[in-house]
């Protein structure tokens, strides 16, 4: 179902053409005052509207197809400022691997003396504005070491790719700074041949955890059917080791989301019977019928803490006929057509209705 890639390896360049598949790069920074930042730029991201949905009616589109970006910021535990964004297909990239185009923005991934480093200018259009969004951020800390790469072609392969890292991330609207965050910072690539929702997953879970000197990162999967569930974690040193554990979990009291995921208070994590992590999601900063982002607050068997990040997703319920004119209004095709109610959703959080009436000024003239 998932295996764990090796850093020495790139993303081959002919997924782009699997009917279906998908490739996602992922950053994050997070501070223990809750400020922080989440990008990912992808080919095929199964989240996009219609993705999905042609793969269930067998017309799968291909993830060369469907480049986007999306970009999320957060103060204090709050959302602070959201894009997503979908480019026209381009010409294909040479190569998936150091260097990466995605609209304006690009994306550089070094390696050396132990050390990772990612740096990423982005360039955007602002939805409901003539505005542009620049910026930069900047992810430098331990590389994850090179693993044996798994046998065969995994259906899914996850590749953390740093250990404890520090991280950067400044953006700017017309060349005025509009935010700034610094923190904790992980990187980390999803790629497959098939859709997301055909990988037997009912219902993930995943999170990480900065602690001092490590990185803790939980994967759970509960498949459909009678299949067993596949939970583990791996602890990421400061020399980029890896340490895979295999995990038992015990799920708290759950809630029910607006759009009608059952998301638990928290989540005890056990290795061999032995206490491993203890995670508290203290805040959703992102909600959707088939996603959750939360923060959360994580304990270790020995007293260490520390904040990180938890997500939630329901494969079998992205890109339903249902929820798509919701999802619409939260992304920006810069090719267009798009919703009415974009700039009500993207953007800063400020500003957002005056942009939307904005919007519905300029057209109507």
């Amino acid at each position: 179902m998932i295996e764990i890639g090796s850093t020495d390896a790139g993303v081959p360049l002919d997924l782009l053409d699997a009917p279906g598949g998908f490739a996602w790069w992922y950053a994050d920074l997070v501070s223990p005052a809750g400020d922080g930042a989440v990008l990912i730029w992808a080919y095929g991201l199964p989240f996009l509207p219609g993705y999905a949905d042609a793969a269930r009616r067998g017309a799968p589109q291909r993830p060369g197809e469907r480049p986007s970006l999306n970009l999320a910021v957060y103060r204090r535990g709050a959302p602070d400022f959201y894009l997503l964004q979908e480019y026209p297909a381009a010409a294909p990239p040479s190569a998936l691997t150091r260097e990466q185009r995605v609209g304006r923005s690009t994306f550089r991934h070094e390696v050396g003396g132990g050390r990772c480093t990612l740096g990423a200018t982005l360039d955007c259009d602002l939805p409901g504005t003539r505005a542009r969004l620049t910026g930069a951020l900047r992810i430098e800390g331990a590389a994850r070491l090179p693993a044996q790469p798994p046998s065969g072609t995994p259906p899914h392969l996850w590749t953390p790719m740093t250990g404890p890292a520090a991280g950067s991330l400044r953006l700017e609207l017309d060349g005025r700074v509009f935010a700034r965050v610094e923190g904790r910072a992980y990187h980390d690539r999803n790629a497959g041949r098939v859709p997301l929702h055909d990988l037997g997953i009912d219902r993930w879970m995943w999170g990480r955890v900065p602690l001092a000197d490590r990185e803790l990162v939980y994967y759970l999967t509960w498949p459909g059917g009678a299949a067993r569930p596949i939970h583990f974690g791996v602890e990421i040193g400061a020399d980029g080791r890896t340490t895979r554990t295999e995990l038992e979990v015990e799920l708290g009291r759950e809630r029910i989301s607006f759009g009608g995921l059952r998301r638990p208070e928290r989540i005890r994590l056990r290795a061999a019977g032995r206490p491993w992590l203890d995670v508290v999601h203290t805040r959703v900063v992102d909600a959707g019928p088939f996603y959750l982002r939360m923060l959360s607050e994580a304990r270790t068997a020995a007293g260490e803490t520390a904040v990180g990040w938890s997500e939630l997703c329901r494969p079998d319920r992205v890109d339903l006929a249902p929820h798509r004119p919701f999802v619409r209004m939260r992304v920006h095709r810069t090719a267009g057509p798009n919703s009415m109610w974009l700039p009500l959703f993207t953007g800063p959080r400020s500003g957002r209705a005056a942009r939307l009436l904005g919007q519905v000024l300029r057209r109507a003239g």
